[in-house]
C-alpha cells in the first residue's frame, strides 16, 4: 500500500453533473514516487500519472496553482525535481500551507 497526499482545487461548478475542468485533484505519492493529476467529473473525467523522475512542474504550474496555490510549486521549483524532496520536510510544509486527504492504494 502506498499513501498518498492529496490537494483538491474548490469546486467551481457544483450544480454540473460532467466537467472537463473543474475540480483538480493533485496526488503525491513517495511511496509509489508518482504524482497524479486529475480533473473534471463524470463524462469529463480526465488525468494523467508521472513518475517523480519525469514530472515537469513547469507544464504543470497552473494546475498546481489551481490545487494548492503557489507555495506547492515554489516548493517543488526549490528541489529542481521531485525526487530531491524529503517527505518528512513535505509533509511539514503542507501541514503549514493546506488542507489535505491522504489516501492509501
Amino acid at each position: 500500500m502506498a499513501t498518498y497526499y492529496v490537494l483538491s482545487s474548490p469546486e467551481h461548478t457544483p450544480d454540473s453533473n460532467h466537467s472537463s475542468e473543474w475540480p483538480k485533484e493533485l496526488g503525491l505519492s513517495f511511496d509509489d514516487r508518482e504524482i497524479r493529476l486529475f480533473q473534471g467529473k463524470g463524462h469529463g473525467l480526465g488525468g494523467a500519472v508521472y513518475d517523480f523522475e519525469d514530472f515537469r512542474l513547469d507544464e504543470w504550474a497552473e494546475f498546481v496553482d489551481a490545487c494548492a496555490g503557489d507555495w506547492l510549486r515554489e516548493e517543488l521549483s526549490r528541489h529542481g525535481s521531485l525526487t530531491a524532496i524529503d517527505e518528512a520536510d513535505f509533509v511539514r510544509t503542507l501541514n503549514r500551507h493546506a488542507t489535505f486527504a491522504t489516501e492509501e492504494h
